[in-house]
């Protein structure tokens, strides 16, 4: 069981300057990695990306990749060509009656700077990855350490689930036993405000009675309410929740909860269903947050 939410950061010596790696991570429903390296790195990024699709399923990951206090990456002037321009400069400055040359006008040269970093890629790539593979195990880390904060978060949700559940069972037994007397009594006033009173058999009457209390039965959706908390037990158990699973058993829980919804006729049983939809919303919440 891991959260989207962490954060790792690394830092490796190289024989001039450092290497800075840092992750920061949130939930998202796919991954998108966001990465952030120097362009004379920029010949890893397919290497970079592949690793760390190995290590993340989905989330929104913020990766960045520094190389600091490195000599091969200060900024460098273009020599050749501020010569060129120089001379060319001066050649035609007087004819032409041109200003001296400037260093605002050359800078404004396309290739004024040259690149730096020629060669850096290759001769920092196996550094580059091994503190990377280093980087995504100390967020995993990291992820099931705050997955684990949220554990007896989702076992007193749990908890609550199932004391309402029991409380759900109890007052159907008692509307299983109410309404088919219920039922006999509101029929029975209908046929005599319909002046049909005495024209049915008794026996008619209390099968219909009971056919309309069959459907307002919610026992059924409570074994399956007790089969779906069961196996969100067993998943907590053994840390196999996920968030996308999470979302699903939730869905189906609260199907359930609606169902029971619809058919309760009792307040306690109202009440509970209401309660219970707050606690697998609570859930539901939090649950989002897993991978």
């Amino acid at each position: 069981m891991r959260s989207m939410t962490a954060f790792a950061e690394q830092v490796l010596p190289l024989e001039t300057g450092q290497l800075r790696l840092t992750l920061r991570s949130v939930n998202h429903k796919a991954l998108d990695l966001s990465l952030r390296i120097h362009p004379a790195l920029f010949p890893l990024e397919a290497a970079i990306r592949a690793r760390v699709r190995e290590a993340a399923q989905r989330g929104k990951l913020d990766l960045s990749v520094e190389v600091q206090d490195e000599p091969a990456l200060e900024p460098q002037i273009n020599r050749p060509l501020l010569r060129a321009m120089a001379k060319s400069w001066q050649e035609d400055a007087e004819w032409l009656n041109l200003p001296p040359l400037t260093a605002e006008a050359f800078f404004r040269l396309p290739g004024a700077w040259v690149s730096p970093g020629s060669g850096l890629a290759e001769r920092l790539e196996a550094t580059v990855m091994a503190g990377l593979d280093t980087l995504l195990a100390a967020w995993n880390t990291a992820r099931a350490r705050e997955a684990q904060r949220l554990e007896p978060f989702f076992r007193e949700g749990l908890a609550s689930l199932r004391t309402l559940g029991e409380t759900l069972r109890v007052e159907a037994e008692l509307q299983a036993r109410e309404l088919p007397e219920q039922y006999r009594q509101r029929l029975e006033q209908v046929l005599k405000d319909a002046q049909l009173a005495g024209q049915l058999p008794a026996e008619r009457v209390v099968a219909e009675a009971g056919a309309l209390a069959e459907r307002q039965d919610v026992r059924e959706e409570l074994v399956r309410i007790s089969a779906h908390l069961d196996d969100f037990a067993e998943r907590l158990k053994a840390g196999g929740l996920g968030g996308k699973a999470l979302d699903i058993w939730s869905q189906e829980l609260l199907r359930e909860l609606n169902t029971c919804g619809s058919k309760c006729k009792r307040l306690a049983m109202t009440r509970a269903v209401m309660a219970a939809k707050g606690a697998l919303d609570q859930i539901r919440e939090q649950g989002a947050n897993l991978e």
